[in-house]
């Protein structure tokens, strides 16, 4: 088939204790404040419901274990957030037409990675404010990182592992998945009502209280027991 340019190359990330062997990403789902403490530290009440936003498959960056991954400075911002969250690969393409049940739901998951979710408050602000769309604060280039992706059966269980942050060796973030208040079963089964969930997607799954801002120069590091480590530095665009 011909194309007009080159095509772009598929987004992937490595999958940890296998060589040259890749997950393919299709989309990147992410869910807001799914974490009481975290919700209460915004001064926002609790949602019966999840609230979902999706970021662009380009824009993650992946940091292989033991490495060190430079994240640019978010252009048309004085305020680059960050956050630490569990990230669940999702290896099955579900029916056109099929909701995926609770119970269903683990059939779903390939593997875990931790991840980092960064956000533009200044604009995720505004968009609160008058009630816009969340794209300028959540959807910009290297607006996420992720570790290699570890499958379920060589890891123990997401439902109790513990989440931490550091900044300049600082912690800022200290968290535990059995604070969620919607469970990975749960996210699954909900996007699975308004999208086809499809192999190769990713759904970060919310932090607990700590998110704050970062600034050029400043390192940081963190992961989640079980699901990987990762380490950073923010550098100039």
């Amino acid at each position: 088939m011909p194309f007009v340019f080159a095509q772009a190359c598929v987004p992937a990330v490595p999958v940890w204790g296998e060589k040259d062997q890749y997950f393919p990403i299709h989309r990147v789902y992410a869910i807001a404040g799914n974490y009481a403490d975290h919700l209460a530290e915004l001064g926002r009440e609790e949602k019966t419901e999840p609230v979902f936003f999706t970021k662009p498959s380009d824009g993650l960056v992946v940091c292989r274990e033991g490495k060190s991954a430079d994240i640019p400075y978010a252009r048309e911002t004085d305020s680059l957030c960050l956050e630490v969250e569990l990230v669940v690969a999702i290896g099955k393409t579900a029916p056109e037409t099929g909701f995926v049940t609770l119970e269903e739901a683990e059939e779903y998951v390939f593997g875990y990675a931790a991840g980092v979710e960064f956000t533009r408050r200044n604009f995720q602000k505004a968009a609160r404010e008058n009630r816009q769309p969340w794209e300028k604060a959540k959807c910009f280039d290297d607006s996420a990182l992720i570790t290699e992706i570890r499958e379920k059966h060589r890891m123990p269980d997401m439902d109790q592992a513990t989440l931490w942050l550091y900044v300049d060796n600082q912690e800022r973030q200290r968290g535990n998945t059995n604070q969620m208040m919607h469970s990975i079963p749960e996210l699954v089964s909900e996007i699975s009502k308004y999208w086809r969930l499809t192999a190769g997607d990713l759904i970060y799954t919310g932090t607990p209280k700590g998110s704050g801002p970062i600034d050029i120069g400043q390192s940081f590091e963190g992961g989640v027991n079980g699901a990987g480590k990762f380490a950073g530095k923010i550098v100039s665009r």
